[in-house]
C-alpha cells in the first residue's frame, strides 16, 4: 500500500506530538483556516500492525453549515521503540472530502476494524496530496 513520504510522516508526527493523549486539538496560524485533528478509531489491523485512524481537516461555516475544506482521514501505524525511528512509522490516506466540491473519496475501506480493501489510484492521488498539504502545513505555521 502507498503510504505518505518520509518529509509528511515526520511533519503527520509532531502533529501527533501536539495531540499529546487528547482526542480533539485545534491549531491557528494567523491567515489561515484553523486546523483540527482528532483520533477516531483505534485497534485497525492493518499489514503493518495495529493502527488508528486521525483525521485533519479545515472547517469553515457556509450559511450556518459546517463545511471541511478539505478533510483527509489517515491510518497511523506507530512501531517505533525512540521517537527518531521514521521507519517504524506507516501512514495511510484512508479518506479524502471537500464538502463545497461534493467530493468523498474512501482510497482505504475498513471494515470490523480492519482494511479490507483500497481504490489504488485514489490512495495515489491521496498521497500525493497529503505529501503537499503537510509541507503546506507546516509552512503555515501551524506547528510551532
Amino acid at each position: 500500500m502507498k503510504q505518505l513520504n518520509e518529509q509528511a510522516t515526520r511533519i503527520f508526527c509532531r502533529l501527533l506530538k501536539k495531540l499529546e493523549g487528547e482526542q480533539l486539538i485545534k491549531l491557528y496560524s494567523e491567515g489561515f483556516m484553523p486546523l483540527s485533528m482528532e483520533r477516531l478509531e483505534e485497534n485497525i489491523l492493518t499489514p503493518e500492525g495495529v493502527g488508528t485512524t486521525y483525521s485533519l481537516c479545515h472547517y469553515y461555516k457556509l450559511n450556518g453549515d459546517v463545511m471541511r475544506d478539505p478533510e483527509m482521514v489517515f491510518i497511523v501505524v506507530d512501531n517505533r521503540k525512540d521517537e527518531k525511528d521514521m521507519e517504524s512509522v506507516h501512514i495511510y490516506p484512508q479518506l479524502y472530502q471537500v464538502d463545497s466540491l461534493g467530493l468523498y473519496e474512501e482510497s482505504t475501506r475498513i471494515e470490523n476494524g480492519q482494511i479490507k480493501s483500497f481504490h489504488k489510484t485514489w490512495l495515489f492521488a491521496h498521497c500525493v496530496f497529503a505529501n503537499k498539504w503537510l509541507c503546506n502545513i507546516q509552512m503555515q505555521g501551524f506547528i510551532q
